[in-house]
């Protein structure tokens, strides 16, 4: 007689978390919880929508280019009001951050993905002194209960602001709080010209040939000194006045220098050393190494900016030169650490990243997560329906544990593991604190690798996962 097998009976699974969670040698409280999760995801929902309402204008660049580009130009316009919110001096007038701090949407959205890069922002928060470094203390952690409780819950529309919020915004940014869906080919920003540092007030966002602002070929001719600039001029302007107030005596450590690279741990000593080896390579044709006496440091600022044309390549072949002595210059395979540091000075503002295109690459996770239900209003409100979330904190957990456990290995994230791991960056300080304790070291979150980098890299974490876990890494995600 045949054996007749059973079909398997699974276990649902929990729609609770756990009291703890193993991490290396220790046992910790669950670091996200479920809660945030769903905050989480209706703030990315309510971005998926912004995204598709600026995509269906009718007007503006929407109706004479393609959706792709209108959501470009307004990403360029957030990031633009981004980094007027965080330079204001609104920390002196408040005693901490309340609702009626929290900015509009389109100003979230970049604070959301500068999070995200959780190294960057926490050295752009420690490197100098500066109000908008104090303002990124303030907001290292980006209250997502509160957050998502501005959002209308079935529309995904932001809830308009009260008059006290609203009022708050525009007076210390000087900008509407509601920015319009459209861009037209007639509007204009102002900008510091690098060269001379004269507020140009006529450069156009988008323009016939493509040398807008917010497009890739951006140039302008200075209104004042008529010398053409880009943003990586603008950019280069940022390295210099840094090197003029090291120059003056004021305490700076330049981007990519204070974090260690292995731990993400602060190291001033080694910072310093950096910075002392910088100096050593521009002192060598550009005599930078004397302190100021009488000198103004912005004049002296543009002199070393115009002797090194205002092109980051060559300020970073200098470098090379200095940090690297023994080997040849080569662009296309230059030292890991000199090229973050070329792409840390390469954009305009004061982020040490590209905060435009990182915007631009969290729309394609937004968008996975879209394709999986995940953001649909009311999908997770049953307790029965959280058991995805769930798993989902769990698995972030086990992935903590298999990075304690193989300190120098890069692994990739599933999505349900990623949407936990963005969620508990969201809490930076916390998210430095507990990785560094459980972890060893604080891991940053690269999303610009190449294709096949990140290919190999998942097939080591699967390998990886099955013999720490015994079971496989990918999983069925339901699609509801």
């Amino acid at each position: 007689m045949q054996h007749q097998e059973q079909a398997p009976v699974y276990t649902p699974y929990p729609t609770e978390l756990p009291p703890a969670f193993p991490i290396g040698f220790r046992q910790t409280a669950p670091l996200v919880n479920v809660t945030e999760l769903q905050a989480h995801l209706r703030l990315l929902g309510a971005i998926s929508r912004l995204k598709f309402d600026v995509q269906s204008q009718r007007s503006g660049i929407a109706a004479r280019g393609t959706k792709d580009m209108a959501w470009v130009v307004f990403v360029n316009r957030a990031v633009f009001r981004f980094f007027t919110w965080v330079s204001a001096s609104w920390q002196r007038s408040r005693p901490g951050f309340d609702e009626t701090m929290i900015p509009p949407l389109d100003v979230l959205m970049v604070w959301h993905t500068y999070l995200l890069n959780p190294r960057t922002y926490f050295e752009d928060s420690q490197r100098m002194e500066s109000v908008y470094a104090t303002n990124l203390c303030t907001l290292a952690e980006m209250p997502l209960t509160l957050v998502a409780s501005l959002i209308q819950g079935q529309t995904l529309d932001p809830l308009s602001p009260s008059a006290e919020r609203q009022h708050f915004f525009e007076r210390t940014t000087g900008l509407p709080w509601y920015m319009p869906l459209t861009t037209d080919y007639s509007e204009c920003l102002a900008v510091f010209c690098p060269l001379c540092q004269v507020i140009n007030s006529r450069v156009r966002w988008v323009t016939d040939d493509e040398t807008g602002y917010a497009q890739a070929k951006f140039k302008h001719r200075c209104e004042s000194c008529c010398k053409e600039f880009t943003k990586g001029a603008m950019g280069m302007r940022r390295f210099v006045d840094e090197v003029s107030l090291q120059r003056s005596g004021t305490k700076v450590f330049f981007s990519e220098t204070l974090l260690e690279p292995p731990t993400g741990k602060v190291n001033e000593k080694a910072a310093q050393t950096f910075v002392e080896k910088v100096f050593k390579a521009l002192h060598k044709d550009y005599k930078i190494l004397k302190p100021f006496k009488g000198e103004n440091p912005a004049e002296e600022a543009t002199k070393l900016g115009d002797a090194l044309a205002w092109d980051f390549e060559i300020l970073c072949d200098r470098l090379h030169e200095g940090v690297r002595p023994t080997t040849v210059p080569d662009r296309k395979n230059r030292n890991p650490r000199l090229q973050r540091f070329a792409v840390a000075y390469s954009n305009p503002g004061m982020a040490s990243i590209d905060l435009v295109g990182a915007v631009l690459r969290q729309g394609s996770f937004i968008s996975k997560m879209d394709e999986l239900g995940w953001t649909r209003p009311g999908r997770f409100d049953l307790i029965a329906e959280s058991a995805p979330l769930v798993r989902s904190v769990a698995r972030y957990h086990a992935f903590l544990d298999l990075m304690a456990a193989h300190n120098s290995t890069f692994f990739v994230p599933t999505l349900d593991i990623d949407l936990a791991w963005h969620t508990h960056q969201l809490k930076s300080v916390h998210y430095r604190t507990a990785t560094t304790l459980f972890v060893g070291r604080f891991p940053n979150h690269d999303d610009n690798i190449e294709p096949s980098t990140l290919s190999t890299a998942y097939d080591i974490t699967a390998k990886a996962w099955k013999a720490r876990f015994g079971v496989a890494y990918s999983i069925r995600v339901e699609n509801r």
